[in-house]
């Protein structure tokens, strides 16, 4: 198993939790569509890290996606590298080339040659490919050359990587018609699918499965189950009276722009930081939203229906206490984060009565970040240096979370909730 080279080197995690590598802390990293960019100081160098997922149906050797004749056409002074990195199998070169052969030809005439430095490899685990290019610009950097290699030497695999999103959704389908024969199932557009009446999508058990890949029937079946249930029940379940389901209803914060989009016939009241407040009835192992027609026929206002799921929510948290975690001194920054999981756990940050809690172990004033449904992380205001290291967690815990929400940070004050604007 490989370590990352220093200690003080940065981890970054490839998508679908492929892999992960290191880095140092002065190259600037940047992800645009998966692909990791890595630049060194001082224009020494782009290190580009690509993965992707060959079926093993369609065998593919090392060998034929580290086609040089396609990477590099016009090349000299090539060499094969040491073996790298964690995966089954690796293969490596380095040499020089000239790019940007598309000019006009009498324009190549009076050019001058470049001849830029390369190395570039391939390694494999399983069906996951990663291909790695350091590209030099102009004159030779050898220490950026040196500490590329040892980027690309820290490279770990996931011992068991999960199939990409496409492969899921048929994994899936498999799994409801071999569990549910007479169904009708069948794929459906965004990442869903269709089962008997009902679309389910697939975008949160998704997340779910990437981070336990050896869980999937147990990530799935439960959900499959829990929708040709719903598909039996008859009116009295469907469209309840209120009185029957009062005690049930929760607040449950959403992103609003996915609100919008896929599901504006819910009921939703706008909140901060582009999040909405949507309303949900709690059943013993799931819950379901409440729609604009069901409001309606209940002869409610949203503003009703809120503080019903708030007196709710207090209820909730006071029979079964929220536990938490926290760091820190009582004379400098201190975070707190839930100690477990829970469905509610953020939609406890739109309770007045909880803002009074924190504010007796985080002071008048803190921050907030909401990177998921089920947690939350508050943290004081007396270091900056710390909000920007939890901003950061944050961003990060938002990309790989299940159930996202936001990747901002907010400010709970006396006077209100507003999105936290960062110091100048």
């Amino acid at each position: 198993m490989t370590r990352p080279p220093l200690a003080h080197w940065t981890q970054h995690t490839g998508p679908n939790n492929w892999y992960a590598l290191w880095y140092p802390p002065t190259w600037r990293l940047d992800v645009t569509d998966g692909t990791v960019g890595l630049t060194a100081p001082d224009k020494g160098g782009l290190l580009t890290v690509s993965s992707f997922w060959v079926d093993e149906n369609r065998p593919t050797t090392i060998e034929q996606i580290l086609d040089l004749d396609r990477l590099f056409p016009r090349r000299r002074n090539v060499r094969l590298l040491k073996p790298v990195g964690s995966g089954e199998s690796g293969l490596g070169y380095e040499g020089e080339a000239l790019l940007g052969t598309d000019a006009r030809w009498w324009r190549r005439l009076f050019r001058r040659k470049q001849w830029r430095r390369w190395r570039v490899w391939c390694l494999r685990h399983g069906s996951v490919h990663i291909l790695a290019l350091f590209l030099q610009n102009g004159r030779p950097d050898r220490e950026a050359e040196t500490v590329a290699g040892m980027v690309v030497q820290s490279l770990e695999f996931r011992e068991q990587p999960a199939c990409p999103p496409e492969i899921f959704a048929e994994r899936v389908l498999h799994l409801a018609r071999r569990k549910f024969p007479l169904l009708d199932c069948q794929p459906a557009p965004d990442f869903q699918i269709k089962l008997g009446e009902s679309k389910v999508n697939l975008f949160n058990f998704y997340r779910s499965y990437i981070n336990s890949p050896e869980q999937f029937e147990s990530i799935i079946l439960p959900a499959l189950t829990t929708v040709v249930q719903v598909q039996g029940w008859g009116k009295d379940q469907t469209e309840p009276d209120f009185d029957s389901v009062r005690d049930r209803i929760m607040p449950m914060l959403y992103p609003e722009d996915v609100w919008k989009e896929r599901f504006p016939n819910f009921v939703g009241m706008p909140w901060v930081g582009d999040l909405v407040v949507l309303y949900v009835v709690d059943e013993s192992h799931a819950y379901w939203y409440i729609r604009d027609d069901l409001l309606e026929s209940w002869n409610l206002s949203i503003e009703e229906l809120h503080e019903v799921s708030l007196r709710n929510l207090n209820g909730y948290f006071d029979d079964a206490p929220m536990e938490f975690t926290v760091a820190g001194e009582d004379e400098g920054p201190r975070l707190l984060i839930p100690s477990r999981p829970d469905a509610y756990n953020t939609s406890r940050l739109l309770s007045e009565q909880f803002h009074e809690k924190l504010r007796g172990l985080l002071g008048s004033e803190f921050a907030v970040g909401t990177p998921s449904r089920d947690f939350f992380v508050a943290v004081s205001l007396d270091s900056t240096e710390t909000i920007d290291h939890v901003r950061k967690r944050v961003e990060d815990d938002f990309q790989q979370m299940d159930h996202p929400l936001s990747d901002r940070l907010l400010l709970i004050a006396k006077d209100g909730v507003t999105e936290f604007a960062p110091w100048v």
